[in-house]
Order: structure tokens, then sequence, then C-alpha cells
């Protein structure tokens, strides 16, 4: 922290304003690997959590206690931001604490980390009103959607076009999908094989067949004269807006923003990033049957995440009703919508 000139006392005066924002921005670019996927975006994000922290409870540092940062997170609430929204932004404040903690002059000035003493529970995975599955007529209207706006020639929509199919056959987490490079990709005569870092760290190897998302990712690549991204460290998917940098890699932000414009033309609502994973999730354990492919397929470490998680986006298909419907005899033949069963 040598190269800023900060001082914790209170910003209201613009030198110390300036300072805080200075230590913010060194913080945010010291603590993200070059490596990482888009550190640039990564950076703004971590920026942007720590200055609305201090934008909303206008203290320095060292005077910001444990009721300032439950009073900021409750006004989150109150705007009705999502559970894991609370929970990252807080994080990366609890973060930012620790790191001015460690430094021998300004740590001195910090006798605890107020975010630590005031972090939310982490939210359960699987578990909210957003956790859902897309609907097989959904899926298909929404890729029916990508891939008319793809045929027309749009770059952009060829991209999303192979994106979205990848989502889909191969079940992927936002992340690992949006940050594969080139020489993550290997295709193959029999389709191609991605190569990507799962959750935790790990690279792995998955095997995708389906020819239909091995033609949509080179007629996107041939399309943007991107073939010879295949096999270099450049990023597989690039921005082609007029707002981006030209070769800039796409963010998952911009993607899913995308994705919900698509979702509104198909007439699908909701439309996430994340659900194509949950859909993926759906069918396979309708497929298969089983818990153990599931999991495998979804790359879940525990055999109860996965239970949780299908739980929650599969819907039990109706076995019964029929059988009791026959038991009931033609007293339900007579069931009329807004009618009542009479004494």
């Amino acid at each position: 922290m040598s190269d800023t000139a900060l001082q914790l006392s209170a910003p209201g005066e613009q030198g110390d304003a300036v300072a805080l924002r200075n230590a913010i921005r060194v913080w945010a670019r010291s603590t993200t690997g070059q490596l990482a996927h888009n550190p640039e975006a990564l950076v703004r994000d971590k920026r942007k959590a720590v200055e609305l922290f201090f934008s909303f409870v206008g203290k320095s540092p060292e005077r910001v206690d444990a009721t300032d940062v439950e009073g900021w997170r409750n006004r989150m609430e109150e705007q009705g931001l999502k559970p894991n929204t609370v929970y990252t932004r807080v994080s990366l404040l609890a973060a930012f604490f620790q790191w001015l903690m460690r430094d021998p002059e300004l740590g001195r000035h910090l006798r605890q980390n107020p975010a630590r003493a005031a972090m939310p529970k982490r939210p359960q995975s699987y578990q909210t009103e957003s956790t859902k599955a897309y609907t097989d007529e959904e899926m298909n209207a929404l890729v029916a959607a990508v891939k008319a706006e793809a045929e027309g020639g749009s770059v952009k929509a060829k991209r999303d076009y192979a994106l979205l199919l990848i989502y889909f056959f191969s079940g992927l987490r936002r992340r690992e999908v949006i940050s594969l490079r080139g020489r993550d990709v290997e295709i193959k005569d029999e389709g191609m094989v991605l190569h990507y870092r799962r959750k935790g760290g790990r690279y792995q190897g998955r095997e995708l067949l389906e020819p239909s998302a091995v033609a949509s990712l080179v007629a996107y690549l041939e399309a943007s004269g991107r073939v010879d991204v295949l096999g270099s460290e450049r990023p597989l998917w690039t921005r082609h807006d007029r707002a981006g940098r030209a070769g800039a890699p796409l963010c998952s932000h911009a993607f899913a923003k995308n994705l919900k414009a698509y979702g509104d033309k198909a007439g699908v609502k909701s439309a996430r990033i994340h659900r194509t994973r949950h859909t993926f999730g759906r069918l396979v354990a309708e497929q298969t049957g089983s818990l153990v492919e599931t999991q495998d397929a979804l790359d879940h470490a525990n055999l109860s995440t996965t239970r949780v998680y299908v739980e929650r986006i599969v819907v039990k298909k109706d076995k019964y009703s029929k059988g009791i419907a026959e038991r009931m005899g033609d007293k339900t033949t007579y069931i009329r919508r807004g009618s009542c069963i009479p004494d």
C-alpha cells in the first residue's frame, strides 16, 4: 500500500476522499490475478462494491463499525437486491478492511474488521425463487429466437447462439464457458472437447458431441474472422458491439443482458444464463433417473448438493391423479370451473 497516500481521517475533505478511492483502486488491482477471466471487469466490480459502502456511510475506515455495515445490508435488502449480491458485496468490503489491517501504518488505526462482524449468513444454494429450469417449450423458444437472429447475419447473434447451445448441451457454469480461451477448445471429427477451470480451480475436460454446437461455434468464428483464435491464448468470445473495444473479452454481464432481450422476444420471462444449467440438470435427471449420473454431469462434489439441486428444479410428474379420478367414478365429470359439488 506504499503507493497510496491514504490518511484514515474523515473523507469529507476532497483530498481524503481521493486518497480513499486510490486505496480502493490499489486493493482491487493488487488482489486480482491477471490470469482471471476479464480482470478489468472483476476489478471494476470490486471497486464498485466498496465505494458504494463508503458513499452510503459517509465515514472514514477507522470510524466504521458493525452497525454501519448492518445498516448498509438493510438498505440493500430494502432495495430488493438478491441475497447472493448482498453477501458478495459485504464479503468484498470485509476483504478490503482485511487488506487495510495488514498494512503496518494503516492497520494500527483499525482494531477489528467491522464487515466480518456484520457478515450475513451465506445464502443456501438452489433455494431461491429464481432457481428454476426452463421448460422444454421455453428452451426451444429461446433457442429459436437467437437462431433466427444468427441466421439473419448478425455476428453478435452467431456468437450468442453458439454460447447458448454450449451452455444447454454441456451444463457448465456461467464462468466456465464465458472464460474459455482458444487453447481450451479441441475440435475433432466427432465433436469437440472443452478444457475449463471448474469450480474449485481444477482443470477438467468435457466432451461435447452434439454437431449443432460445433457447427455454431465454427460459424461464429468464421463470421467474425477469428478462426485463428483456436489454439491461442486469446479469449474465445469477444465483443462485437460499437461500445466494446474490438477484441475485448465478452463478460458474462453483457451476454446476460443479451439473453434477457432474446427472452423478451421469445416470450420467455426471466431468461438467465444459470437457468441453462438448471435445465441441463433437469433433463439429465429425467432421462437417467439417477442422482449419481446427475451428480457426475453437473460436477458436484457431494451427492447431497445434487439431491437439493434436483429437488428444486425437477417438477415431479403426475403419475397418480388419473387413477385416483377413476376411483372417484363419474362424480368428477360434473365438476366445472366456478361450480361447486352439491352436498
